[in-house]
């Protein structure tokens, strides 16, 4: 469990967390990142009750939010890994046992991932299931590059199937979905057909904060970092992804008349075009010279 100034909603995290029905070991390692409300406090709180479940990471200083997991990360020992955000909460108290069950009798797969709802700040439900039904199967790699990646706080996926880290994984924005994608070079993702936790919309969420810009250069900045990890070899969707997010940027930066960021961006955009034989970039090219630019979507 990641967490940062999530005071009003921790408690109910590690309170899903406990209530889990299990036959096995349970540690909650918790990496807490120099909070500056009372996050921390309330922590201490379960690990003085839960001493032998409770385990907290923290430092004298704020890490980020990247460093923070890949510390939190690191620090687990179990042979199964689940993932939850302090401001997000289980709701099905089977959740880590049949998911457990599940890795357990299917040795071919390297994680698996189920259903949530979305809730507002108030846990008013807004959404009945976040995951689209086209992606409630199985999953494979080429399904997760450059097109859906699972609900972290659904997901659990076996420990140590990773020698380490790569240093990218410290710079991108999408941790959750550079991980998966390099999980599943292992092996596939199953679907557990219910819905198990609540992912809350809030003001204070890591995205939430972001304008859409922001967001286009963290999506391109990970998509870029999982081309690094295949070796350079650009499959098609992964390669839709990187143009679109490419073009997105270059429209905004042309169209606010950014031009000393978007040249650079350009440039850029032109290497990574001409690398992987975009047959696209030459029509891009020629909107932008003609003054004609493609739409924002």
């Amino acid at each position: 469990m990641v967490t940062y100034n999530h005071a009003a909603f921790i408690g109910q995290a590690i309170e899903s967390v406990l209530r889990q029905e299990r036959d096995f070991a349970l540690e909650l390692v918790i990496g807490e990142d120099r909070s500056t409300d009372n996050t921390r406090a309330i922590i201490e709180d379960y690990q003085s009750r839960h001493p032998g479940i409770i385990r907290l990471i923290t430092s004298p200083n704020n890490v980020g939010a990247q460093p923070n997991f890949i510390r939190t990360y690191g620090a687990c020992e179990g042979e199964y890994i689940a993932m939850l955000e302090g401001d997000d909460y289980w709701v099905d108290d089977q959740k880590l046992k049949l998911q457990v069950e599940l890795l357990d009798q299917n040795p071919d797969l390297v994680m698996c991932f189920a259903g949530c709802s979305v809730v507002n700040e108030k846990g008013e439900l807004q959404q009945e299931n976040y995951v689209p039904e086209t992606s409630r199967r199985r999953l494979t790699q080429n399904d997760i590059i450059g097109s859906y990646c699972p609900p972290t706080l659904t997901v659990l996926f076996r420990n140590r199937m990773l020698e380490t880290l790569p240093p990218a994984f410290a710079q991108v924005h999408n941790g959750d979905y550079f991980l998966y994608s390099m999980l599943t070079s292992k092996g596939d993702a199953a679907y557990l057909p219910r819905v198990v936790a609540h992912y809350r919309k809030h003001g204070g969420g890591i995205w939430t904060a972001q304008n859409l810009e922001k967001q286009y250069r963290g999506n391109l900045r990970t998509n870029l970092a999982v081309l690094d990890f295949l070796g350079g070899k650009c499959p098609p969707k992964l390669l839709t992804a990187l143009n679109w997010f490419y073009t997105q940027l270059c429209t905004i930066l042309w169209t606010q008349n950014r031009r000393d960021e978007f040249w650079p961006l350009y440039r850029e955009f032109a290497r990574f075009s001409l690398a992987h034989l975009n047959k696209e970039f030459a029509a891009y090219t020629f909107r932008l010279l003609t003054g004609r630019l493609p739409e924002v979507k």
